[in-house]
């Protein structure tokens, strides 16, 4: 039995949680967070000076939550050392390290994406899982796919961004967006609509009471037929423009520097830009999965909670692979930014031969 004590502080949540794996089942024994979501809503969006504060005040009372007898017990410590906001990775990698001398413990960095990569083991028994595996990973500050192979299968000889050796896998990132992330995109877009933080969720129940509306049409951003990159900000300036097309027409209203919009005309424009986003994600997860003869598809991140986005990759890859086994999280909450799966992730890379 492998524990770790992992601490994810990448971005909007303080978390803490202790993470188990007995050769087959990653387990999670104990689990702590602060959800920073409130305290951004204000500001339409995550402030990095205001989440580092926040980190800064929450860490220690959240470890201190857990106990030190449990921290006792742990093999070593795991932490978010990159990608995201570069003042709250400093807060947890500060309180991992104090850690480590303390209770005289190894320390183990890891990629904040490579934990979503490999958040689909988490409660799950490993050998379940048949690969090669693609994955799309989608959230506020990244859309990258790669595709994970084991021993059994080896990676094909391709071109790729990236690569790396992990415990008995092998990933390489294929593709990533060329600027803003569909997470980022999506706030942006509610915010037009004059809606809350996140935006994903606004969008996607809004999306649910649109009608058929001919003024409101999105192009759908594929860059070219082969490649695996993403554009999505342009699915932005869309929308934005289109407001400015409609303002007469439909008679919007700036009323204190706010743009006065119909719950209709906000309700079509989510549903409209939401099918947008969804069908360019899911039709080049497809095309890396057929490329790479996937056994299973994977979604992963924030993003990858839009009901929507699930539901397209179902019934668009019951067309295209029907053999394929697409993979839920076992819980909702391993999707979004959590210190269960940087643990997870912490695990692979402190077994790793």
């Amino acid at each position: 039995m492998v524990k770790t004590l992992a601490i994810e502080t990448s971005c909007d949540d303080t978390s803490v949680w202790i993470v188990n794996f007995d050769g087959q089942i990653f387990t999670v024994d104990v689990l702590l967070a602060y959800s920073q979501i409130q305290d951004h809503q204000k500001y339409w969006g995550v402030v990095p000076e205001v989440a580092s504060r926040l980190h800064f005040d929450k860490i220690i009372e959240v470890i201190k939550t857990i106990g030190f007898d449990l921290i006792k017990e742990v093999d070593f410590i795991s932490v978010t050392v990159h990608p995201w906001l570069p003042g709250s990775l400093v807060v947890g990698k500060a309180a991992a390290s104090l850690l480590t001398s303390y209770f005289t413990k190894p320390l183990v960095h890891v990629n904040h994406v490579y934990g979503h990569l490999f958040s689909l083991l988490l409660e799950r028994n490993v050998s379940d899982i048949q690969f090669p595996l693609v994955v799309l990973t989608a959230s506020g500050g990244h859309n990258d796919i790669y595709v994970v192979t084991n021993a059994e299968c080896k990676m094909q000889n391709t071109e790729w961004i990236e690569r790396k050796e992990f415990w008995w896998y092998t990933i390489a990132k294929i593709g990533y967006t060329l600027d803003d992330a569909a997470g980022e995109c999506f706030d942006k877009v509610a915010r037009m609509l004059g809606g809350p933080y996140p935006g994903w969720q606004r969008i996607s129940e809004k999306a649910l009471q649109w009608k058929p509306n001919s003024d409101v049409e999105f192009k759908r951003i594929f860059l070219s037929k082969e490649g695996f990159e993403f554009s999505f900000s342009w699915m932005k300036s869309q929308v934005s423009f289109l407001l400015k097309q409609l303002e007469k027409s439909w008679e919007l209203r700036l009323e204190d520097w706010k743009l006065e919009i119909p719950e209709q005309l906000v309700c079509d424009i989510a549903y409209e830009f939401q099918e947008a986003v969804v069908e360019v994600m899911i039709k080049k997860l497809i095309r890396a999965g057929i490329a790479f003869d996937a056994k299973t598809l994977w979604l992963a991140g924030g993003v990858s909670c839009n009901d929507r986005l699930r539901e397209y990759l179902q019934s668009y890859a019951k067309e295209k692979m029907p053999e394929v086994v697409v993979l839920r999280p076992m819980k909702k909450v391993y999707s979004m930014d959590n210190a269960a799966m940087i643990g997870l992730a912490g695990i692979l890379e402190y077994t790793t031969p």
